[in-house]
């Protein structure tokens, strides 16, 4: 129940609390007469971090359209109260803005008399700036994790009260919210443990300089990209091909490559290859995707590819290293959705079983040099090679040319 108070009790009471969030949850139940979100709490309290007055929270609540909806029974709150408070938060907002437009100018004075000194202003105002972007990224990131979690919560309700009605359509539409749910988990996994796209297309630059000659041939090539992801293996070699198309079964991932203006479909990988004619694709990648597959289906997946490669055409693959033993025994199971790692060996007996020759494994993605140990014996060379070496490798395979 909401005590009617006047502005001036209201004001000291919620004063004397020296706690912010005290302040706020206070200042919600008396003014709204309800407690604030959690949400509402981060917002308020990042406002209070930066610099806002309480005045300014507890005016902003007054003159909120819930308080006005409130008014008979909440402060209280007269015409000209209303009025004055309006004044006195516009004539804040004010002062505010000549207070930055003066700091502006003396920069700018500063400078015309010692240029140093605008710089070191300046530094020092970049660094405020990294500040409140870090904060700022902090508190979408965090509310974005609130909302899925509101939203995955009413979607489980959902799902318990519409599983009992027992209708095949509208179960088929809960599976699909199920599989909407964990294609965005993934994406999530795979920005927090992979890398930005940015860093992931850096190091695809790399891989084109190994690959380069499988790109040296006179006619255009057409292409996939099985399991192509956010796209950014298909956004390098688009520049190489002239047709390639990614496809994974993760929607959130297919957005990610529409959004960048990439051709990408939806669907299981060995169906797509299994709908394509034979010989119609002179290059066929996969890039962490065979230790997502049983055997049985990464059998039949290299069948495919070489059923669909053209005469000379290659197939890349990329996957976990296991020799690595930080790979093998910790970095492997980040991800759920893995099944078991392909030694070197394996993948490299599959392709040669299935006929492709000029097979090469290449290591890529070593730990930093500054994590080996930094000896020159044979003990410490055997370490960092089972440690720090590669994370990945990379496989690749031709197919044989036409027998003329």
């Amino acid at each position: 129940m909401i005590i009617k108070k006047t502005i001036q009790e209201l004001t000291s009471e919620l004063n004397q609390l020296d706690d912010d969030q005290a302040f706020l949850r206070q200042a919600y139940q008396l003014i709204l007469g309800r407690q604030a979100s959690d949400d509402e709490l981060q917002f308020l309290q990042h406002r209070l971090d930066a610099g806002v007055a309480r005045k300014i929270v507890i005016a902003n609540l007054l003159l909120s359209p819930e308080h006005a909806q409130l008014n008979k029974k909440s402060v209280q709150l007269s015409w000209l109260k209303k009025k004055q408070l309006l004044i006195w938060k516009n004539w804040h907002a004010l002062l505010s803005r000549i207070k930055a437009i003066y700091t502006f100018g003396r920069l700018v004075f500063n400078y015309a008399k010692d240029p140093a000194f605008m710089k070191k202003d300046v530094l020092s105002l970049n660094r405020q700036v990294e500040e409140i972007k870090s904060k700022l990224f902090f508190f979408l990131n965090q509310e974005a994790q609130a909302q899925q979690r509101r939203l995955d919560q009413f979607f489980f309700d959902l799902r318990q009260e519409l599983r009992a009605s027992k209708d095949p359509t509208i179960l088929d539409k809960i599976d699909a919210i199920s599989r909407h749910a964990i294609d965005n988990y993934y994406l999530s996994l795979e920005q927090a443990y992979r890398g930005s796209r940015d860093e992931i297309l850096e190091r695809y630059k790399a891989t084109v300089d190994l690959v380069k000659p499988l790109f040296a041939k006179e006619k255009e090539m057409r292409a996939a990209d099985l399991g192509c992801g956010r796209g950014e293996w298909l956004q390098i070699i688009s520049g190489y091909c002239a047709k390639v198309t990614g496809i994974d079964m993760n929607s959130a991932m297919i957005s990610q490559c529409l959004s960048h203006g990439l051709q990408a479909e939806q669907g299981d990988l060995l169906e797509w290859l299994q709908r394509q004619p034979d010989q119609s694709l002179d290059l066929i990648t996969a890039f962490h995707v065979i230790e997502h597959l049983p055997f049985e289906k990464l059998n039949m997946l290299i069948h495919e590819i070489y059923r669909v490669l053209t005469h000379g055409g290659s197939v890349i693959l990329e996957t976990p290293n296991p020799e690595n033993i930080h790979v093998a025994t910790h970095m492997f199971y980040r991800d759920p959705t893995h099944k078991t790692p392909v030694p070197k060996e394996l993948s490299n007996h599959l392709l040669e079983f299935h006929g492709f020759t000029q097979i090469k494994v290449h290591p890529v993605h070593p730990f930093e040099e500054t994590m080996r140990v930094p000896e020159d014996s044979e003990v410490a060379k055997r370490f960092n090679s089972m440690v720090y070496g590669a994370t990945d490798y990379m496989i690749t395979g031709t197919k044989q040319s036409a027998k003329k």
